[in-house]
């Protein structure tokens, strides 16, 4: 009797659970409501609050966290609590960001809001498959249901019937809506995220379909969730998808992104990925030098990475600075090394001019300090002339000594050794500095550049709005100190200063790589130019001091510095 009960009391809690046979949508066998038998497919967490980090624990027990994996973590967390709508993701490759993103990441948001739908992206429908396969892995780990209607690869659902949609960029999501977005990775390699009809598309795709999928959600506490997007991505191009969404922040209705943009060794905050006003970057906690995720991937296996990639994708890939291949204003191929000199003899420099862009207004966002040496190289003599200098006497025909090659019309005078000035960029420098750290920098790079027989004969400031103030503190200070009247626009200086590039009369020691990578990054349009624009100041100036004079005398115009 005791037996018949019990199978009673079975069957009536099979019944108030759906029946005494399930819906065939659940039980297709008709056997786990007949025999009052929890289906395992079936069962739910009774805690489905749980934060995204007892999830994993969960779901991947033997996940490392580390403090990259961490400050991910809480900012998911705020996506699925719908306090974040908007979040870009950029990291370097092996760093873990897409088994946090796009795989356990989503199947945490469909166990919070079994009633809504994520959509996962990226650049193969085969590559967004496997991302939605774990999530559906950790999901049905985790004790969440899966309707067995509908449990395949890229579109599962939740007996809520709500659940997680994944195609490939360009794949076919018309007619499904969703409330997360989540895009990885975009582009399967460089040879897409150069293409400008492959970007093109992409962006097509975005603005005609992607965009237009995502809804609001109803929750089942009658609440509204926001629709969400999320955007993981190694930088590839400076054209690139993230690049697209950042330029859109200046149209009338900016998205407001928060951005996570880490590179894989910390730099300078001055020479980090500049962000429109409109969105919120997340701050870097580490000191430069050091690497993103030393658990993961070592300080000495990412410079060897360097070393393999060389700099320009170095700095694309694992820095996320993409620059342009060839340049915009200056072209890749302009940029040429210093010529070389006779075996034992010294570079001379006439002058050394050190180029200063300051800014140093209140506001953390105001523009970075520039600073550029640059020295005018002192041309080989003819012999005769370089012979008179030293007062040694000449033969009578010295003076139509010429080189090997050089034709002199009879009676003509040498060439004058001045007539092709070569300018050498030494070294740069972008930091951001208040007044004090200013002069201090000045002061310290001076005594440096002194140390090293690099000394400037001339130092100039521009004379604008910060300049007048550092000419009045500095002027007893530094010897050689002069206020440069702006001229022109910045863009207007760049174009000038360009001919003389493409000439190869202005080159560019080993020194100077990060005012290259700025040259070939600086559009007229704006973006980080604060190198450009010292070394352009500089530029000009020793042009104006030693080109243009050159009708009214045959040797270099005098200087008279504070010295």
């Amino acid at each position: 009797m005791g037996r018949i009960a019990s199978t009673a009391r079975a069957m009536a809690t099979a019944a108030t659970d759906g029946g005494l046979l399930l819906a065939p949508a659940t039980d297709l066998w008709c056997d786990w409501g007949l025999l009052g038998v929890p289906d395992p497919d079936r069962a739910t967490t009774t805690s489905a609050e749980l934060p995204f980090r007892d999830f994993i624990r969960t779901a991947f027990p033997t996940f490392q966290f580390h403090r990259l994996s961490e400050l991910l973590i809480e900012l998911l967390q705020q996506v699925a609590d719908g306090q974040l709508t908007r979040l870009i993701v950029c990291c370097p490759p092996r760093h873990g960001k897409s088994q946090l993103v796009s795989r356990l990441f989503p199947a945490y948001w469909v166990s919070r809001h079994p009633e809504l739908f994520c959509a996962i992206a990226s650049y193969s429908g085969e590559l967004a498959y496997a991302h939605s396969r774990e999530a559906r892995h950790y999901f049905r780990l985790t004790g969440h249901a899966l309707s067995k209607d509908s449990a395949a690869v890229g579109n599962w659902l939740t007996p809520q019937r709500g659940g997680c949609i994944a195609a490939g960029v360009r794949g076919p999501f018309t007619g499904k809506g969703y409330n997360l977005g989540i895009i990885d990775d975009p582009y399967k390699g460089p040879e897409d995220a150069k293409s400008a009809l492959q970007r093109e598309r992409l962006i097509d795709w975005l603005k005609s379909v992607w965009f237009t999928r995502a809804e609001p959600g109803l929750t089942a506490e009658g609440g509204l969730l926001p629709a969400a997007q999320v955007v993981v991505q190694t930088r590839w191009d400076h054209h690139d998808m993230t690049a697209w969404l950042l330029e859109q922040e200046a149209e009338e209705n900016p998205e407001h992104w928060t951005v996570l943009n880490l590179p894989a060794i910390a730099e300078p905050e001055a020479i980090s990925m500049q962000i429109p006003h409109t969105c919120k970057k997340i701050p870097d906690w580490r000191q430069p030098g050091e690497p993103l995720c030393p658990e993961r991937v070592p300080l000495a296996v990412l410079q060897r990475i360097r070393t393999r990639l060389g700099s320009y994708w170095w700095n694309a890939l694992y820095q996320q600075r993409p620059s342009p291949a060839e340049g915009l204003l200056f072209r890749k191929d302009w940029i040429q090394p210093p010529l070389p000199i006779a075996p034992g003899q010294p570079r001379r420099f006439a002058p050394l001019v050190l180029s200063c862009d300051l800014s140093f207004k209140d506001g953390k966002d105001n523009d970075a300090c520039g600073f550029a040496l640059l020295g005018l190289l002192e041309p080989q003599r003819h012999p005769a002339a370089e012979a008179r200098r030293q007062g040694l006497a000449l033969a009578t025909n010295a003076g139509n000594a010429h080189r090997p090659g050089q034709h002199t019309a009879q009676g003509a005078r040498p060439p004058d050794p001045w007539a092709e000035l070569q300018i050498e960029a030494l070294w740069a420098h972008r930091q951001r500095l208040d007044l004090p750290g200013v002069i201090k920098f000045l002061l310290a790079s001076l005594a440096s550049l002194e140390r090293q027989g690099l000394r400037p004969n001339a130092v100039l400031i521009e004379d604008a709005a910060n300049g007048p103030a550092v000419c009045q503190l500095l002027k007893r200070q530094l010897p050689g100190l002069i206020a440069i009247p702006p001229r022109g626009s910045k863009a207007s200086r760049a174009h000038a200063v360009a001919p003389l590039v493409e000439a190869g009369q202005v080159r560019f020691a080993r020194k100077s790589d990060f005012l290259v990578e700025e040259l070939l990054a600086f559009s007229p349009r704006g973006g980080v130019d604060d190198q450009v624009d010292a070394f352009c100041q500089g530029v000009l100036w020793i042009e104006a001091q030693y080109w243009r004079g050159r009708g009214h005398s045959s040797a270099p115009l005098p200087m008279v510095f504070s010295r």
